[in-house]
């Protein structure tokens, strides 16, 4: 939630010198609609999934699971709730539960508010279209959520005339994608939870770490440690096949 706060913070400052339209697609709910209604201007279809101001939260247990397969574990701790994320292998103390409670409670209270904020509208009546649901857009915009219907021209249409742009005037549209990880992000990723492939992939990864080479060398050198490995792994395999693909 933290990020997504700062996120919305830096739009807003943004949209203090320029006029920033936010313009929705399929979906657009919860951390989406978070950064969206920090712009002047929300444009949605008539079918987006937006909304979703509310807070999820909660703890994996996993007590049975790890009785089911022998696994063990200890925790040595300091502090009450120091374990309170670690102990997954057992289910939350009333007192760990009510701690919960309070903390999403209060990340929704601040979500709400920044809503209600950023749209210009009564804490109350926020309340009552926030608790987490989701409209489409249609509903959203006559609950004042969304401010315009259409699509990603609509916006543009939008952002022009609020820039003093004329219509007919060519805007050049610059679409910034996100960037893909990088294969050694994947396959640390992979290693970290793949049993008999950590050990590998984590010494090649080291190797890597101090290649200042492109990602092309970097896939030239993590083929040819895949090459020179010694291994039975069935995703190795796949990895190594891969790479001598490219």
């Amino acid at each position: 939630m933290f990020f997504v706060y700062r996120m919305w913070r830096e739009i807003r400052l943004l949209a203090q010198s320029k006029p920033v339209i936010a313009s929705m697609s399929d979906v657009a709910a919860s951390g989406g609609y978070y950064m969206a209604m920090a712009a002047d201007t929300i444009v949605a279809e008539n079918l987006t999934l937006t909304g979703s101001i509310g807070v999820v939260t909660g703890k994996f247990s996993l007590g049975k699971l790890y009785e089911k397969i022998g696994f063990n574990k200890e925790i040595i701790s300091r502090g009450k709730y120091a374990e309170l994320l670690a102990a997954e292998q057992r289910p939350l103390r009333p007192d760990e539960a009510e701690l919960f409670a309070k903390s999403a409670q209060n990340a929704y209270e601040q979500f709400r508010d920044k809503a209600a904020f950023s749209r210009s509208m009564p804490v109350d009546k926020m309340e009552e279209i926030a608790q987490g649901r989701v409209w489409t857009g249609q509903d959203a915009a006559s609950r004042g959520l969304v401010d315009a219907i259409g699509g990603f021209s609509r916006a543009v249409a939008i952002a022009k005339q609020k820039a003093n742009i004329p219509q007919d005037r060519q805007v050049t549209l610059v679409e910034l994608s996100r960037p893909s990880p990088t294969l050694p992000e994947i396959l640390s990723g992979v290693g970290s939870s793949v049993v008999g492939v950590e050990r590998t992939l984590k010494e090649l990864l080291q190797d890597l770490a101090f290649s200042k080479g492109v990602q092309a060398r970097v896939d030239g050198i993590l083929f040819q440690g895949l090459e020179e490995a010694s291994y039975d792994n069935p995703i190795l395999t796949l990895i190594r096949d891969y790479l001598g693909s490219l």
